[in-house]
């Protein structure tokens, strides 16, 4: 038989051969956007960043997290299990898209994710807290955010709860 004395079949072979030794290869995992401190690096819920953009009278929060899910069964990311209170412990609108599929984590695995709230003026003058089944996260502390001094479709990014204009 011939068909190993061809050019082609040898290289689809070490090509081949590279690609499953490079899909089993360990590697070192990476940090996401920076370090994390210590004291937060194996908690179940953790901050990566926040950011707000202005839509005149409101404004839109998406919240970059990673969330270790400890449950047996996968967690769709929103309301009841996932709520964004803010000082006066009411519950933030999420920002939904109907063509977004929701989110999930799956049973005993860690994710990043982004979800998305739909702030009002009144949210933003105390602290913001997410709850995720129990687990919570100060996302804003108590100082408060004047919405009219940030500029219109103009984000703003903050990557911890000290949220300054």
């Amino acid at each position: 038989m011939r068909l190993f004395q061809r050019f082609e079949v040898w290289l689809l072979l070490i090509a081949g051969g590279i690609a499953m030794w490079w899909s089993f290869k360990a590697d070192a995992p990476q940090a996401a956007d920076g370090p994390v401190p210590e004291s937060s690096a194996d908690a179940p819920l953790q901050l990566r960043r926040c950011t707000l953009e202005r839509d005149y009278g409101n404004a839109r929060l998406d919240l970059e997290i990673r969330y270790r899910n400890a449950s047996p069964r996968p967690l769709f990311m929103q309301p009841p299990d996932v709520r964004l209170l803010n000082a006066a412990g009411k519950e933030v609108a999420p920002f939904i898209l109907p063509a977004e599929r929701p989110i999930s984590v799956e049973a005993q695995a860690t994710s990043d994710l982004r979800l998305r709230f739909w702030l009002e003026q009144s949210d933003l003058q105390g602290p913001l807290t997410l709850d995720i089944r129990g687990a919570t996260l100060e996302v804003k502390n108590v100082t408060p955010l004047d919405l009219e001094k940030l500029e219109n479709k103009k984000p703003k990014v903050w990557t911890d709860a000290d949220w300054k204009p």
